[in-house]
C-alpha cells in the first residue's frame, strides 16, 4: 500500500526521512551527553491524537519504506515519555539513568512495533506500559544477578517454559506441583526458588531516598506531578486509560478501576475486592489478568 492511499501529508513524516543512528535514540555514557540528549528531544514536538493515528496507520500498513519511517517517528515522538519514566524510576535504582533511558528505549521500539491504532487509544499510553516493564526488568536482572545464584536462575527459565508449554497443551491453568512433578523436582524447592526470585524487587518494596523518606516504585509512578508533560497531557493520558477500561466486561471494568483506584474508587486488595462479590482473591487475580491482557 502506498503513502498516497493513507492521504498523508509529507509533513506527517518529516520528522523520519532518515533512518537514525543508534546514538540518536539511546544516549552515551557521560552527564554531557545524557544532558544534550534530554535537551535535544526536549524540542521535538508532541504529535496531535490525529496526527499519532494516521502515523501508526502507516507504521501498520503502509509499504515497507513508509512503515519504516512511521515506526522511526513514533520513536522519536515518546522519547520524552521514556525520560519521563526513567526520570520517576533512578531514585529507586542503583542503575544510571543513563542505563534506564536505554533500557526504556528498547520498550518503546517494542510497543512500536506491537501497537495497534485500531484498538481507539493513544500509542503513549500503551508503550508506557512496555517501557515500565522494560525498565523493571532491567532494575530486576540488575539486583538478581547478585543476589539469585545461576543455577537457579537456569530451574526457573526451565519452570517457565515446561508451565507454558504445559498450559497451551491443556489449554488450562497449571498448578506449580504440576510442574515441578514434570521437571522430577521437589514442589517446596521450586517455591523456595520462585520466592528467592521475586523477592528481590517488588512494586511496593521501600526504597529510601537521598533525602531520608522512604517511597515504593508504585508510589513513583503513580505521582503526576513527577511527569515532564503538561497538566493537559496527563489528562488526556487519564482520558485513554478510561476508554480502554470501558471497553472491558462489567465486572473487569469494575476489578480495574478498585485495583487501581481510577474513579470513584479508591485502591483496593484483591480479598476486598473477592468479598464484595463473595469470591476467592484467586478468582479476583484472573479476572484482573484477563483485563489486563
Amino acid at each position: 500500500m502506498s503513502q498516497n492511499s493513507f492521504n498523508v501529508s509529507s509533513k506527517t513524516l518529516k520528522a523520519a526521512s532518515t533512518k537514525p543512528h543508534s546514538h540518536n535514540i539511546i544516549p552515551r555514557d557521560s552527564d554531557d551527553s545524557l544532558n544534550n540528549y534530554i535537551r535535544k528531544i526536549s524540542s521535538i514536538a508532541v504529535l496531535s491524537p490525529e496526527e499519532e493515528k494516521q502515523i501508526a496507520q502507516i507504521a501498520k500498513e503502509g509499504s515497507e519504506k513508509d512503515s519504516l519511517k512511521a515506526k522511526q517517528q513514533l520513536v522519536q515522538e515518546n522519547l520524552k515519555l521514556v525520560v519521563n519514566i526513567a526520570r520517576k524510576t533512578v531514585q529507586v535504582s542503583h542503575l544510571p539513568m543513563i542505563d534506564l533511558i536505554q533500557e526504556g528505549n528498547l520498550g518503546l521500539m517494542v510497543a512500536v512495533e506491537k501497537f495497534d491504532y485500531k484498538l481507539g487509544y493513544r500509542f503513549s499510553t500503551y508503550a508506557a506500559w512496555w517501557i515500565k516493564q522494560a525498565i523493571f526488568k532491567a532494575i530486576s536482572e540488575q539486583s538478581h544477578c547478585v543476589k539469585i545464584p545461576v543455577y537457579i536462575q537456569e530451574t526457573l527459565s526451565k519452570f517457565s517454559k515446561v508451565k507454558s508449554s504445559l498450559e497451551q497443551k491443556y489449554n488450562t491453568q497449571v498448578k506449580n506441583e504440576d510442574v515441578a512433578k514434570t521437571m522430577n523436582i521437589s514442589a517446596e524447592k521450586i517455591d523456595m526458588f520462585l520466592g528467592a526470585y521475586t523477592k528481590s524487587i517488588s512494586m511496593d518494596s521501600a526504597y529510601e531516598l537521598n533525602s531520608g523518606s522512604e517511597v515504593t516504585l508504585s508510589d513513583i509512578l503513580e505521582d503526576p506531578n513527577a511527569s515532564v508533560y503538561a497538566d493537559a497531557e496527563y489528562e488526556n493520558l487519564k482520558k485513554d486509560i478510561e476508554t480502554v477500561v470501558s471497553k472491558l466486561k462489567e465486572r473487569e471494568q469494575a476489578v480495574v478501576k478498585m485495583r487501581f483506584g481510577l474513579g470513584e474508587w479508591s485502591k483496593t486488595t484483591l480479598e476486598e475486592i473477592g468479598k464484595l462479590y463473595g469470591v476467592t482473591k484467586e478468582c479476583i487475580r484472573q479476572t484482573e489478568a484477563r483485563a489486563l491482557k
